[in-house]
């Protein structure tokens, strides 16, 4: 355990030492403080307005953060001659591909709730925060699609570089989250081998719009039940079970 917990160390600190996450969370802020500024008749829409454009922001610039940080990582090693020496201590391959993953994700996940304490106190500013209970699970379910989404990244790069890595997760993640709904239906309705493959894609990748609860933030619906939270929490954990083993399995076989 002290050899995965340094490696998530390193990984942690890496993403404070550039400059993607400042950049971001200046520019987040800047553009939530302008929007809250905005002059709209009803009260009620402006809120929704800042909601919807604050958890834009967040979502995206934490997805763009994670990805790349967790595609990186065996690539990194290499370039810097260092997974020989890494290895060769105590640190088994399945310890690295969890210490690396983990790191990419408790480095993202503290970013994300950076970005997520500044939306708040923002719209705490123009005087209604919404449900607390909804904040909570919208950042909860939020935090299990950065966990999945790194464990894809880091599983990706362990099988192609860490550019096409890098790339199939951002494609994989929002492909199923603006269509995994809707993938099933257009399967059905397609002809020829168009069918069997969006059926795969609709049952292999993870639904990464399970973990999405920004409609409720923003029109202030009802929470969903704490059961339905078990039940997706669950289903993250599998897939990242699923992604970190199919890594140690291609990792396992490959020359240092």
């Amino acid at each position: 355990m002290s050899s995965v917990r340094a490696l998530v160390g390193l990984v942690f600190l890496e993403i404070y030492r550039k400059k993607d996450f400042y950049v971001a969370l200046i520019l987040m802020a800047v553009i939530l403080v302008y929007a809250s500024q905005i002059e709209v008749y009803n009260f009620e829409n402006i809120v929704r307005y800042v909601r919807e454009i604050g958890l834009m922001l967040i979502y995206l610039f934490s997805i763009f953060l994670a990805v790349p940080l967790a595609a990186r990582q065996l690539a990194a090693e290499r370039d810097q001659r260092t997974l020989a020496v890494l290895l060769a201590k105590p640190v088994t391959r399945g310890q690295f591909i969890v210490g690396k993953s983990l790191g990419a994700f408790l480095a993202s996940l503290s970013a994300f709730l950076i970005f997520y304490s500044v939306f708040i106190l923002v719209t705490l500013a123009k005087g209604k925060m919404g449900s607390p209970v909804n904040l909570i699970q919208a950042g909860y379910l939020f935090s299990l699609s950065l966990l999945v989404v790194t464990a894809m990244a880091s599983a990706l790069s362990y099988f192609l570089t860490s550019p096409a890595a890098m790339t199939l997760a951002f494609v994989f993640y929002f492909l199923m989250s603006l269509f995994g709904a809707r993938f099933d239906r257009f399967a059905e309705e397609s002809v020829g081998l168009a069918r069997p493959l969006g059926k795969a894609v609709y049952y292999l990748l993870p639904h990464f719009e399970f973990f999405d609860l920004r409609q409720r933030v923003i029109h202030d619906w009802d929470p969903v039940s704490w059961g339905l939270i078990a039940i997706i929490t669950a289903y993250a954990v599998l897939y990242t079970a699923l992604f970190l083993f199919s890594g140690w399995l291609k990792f396992r076989r490959q020359p240092l």
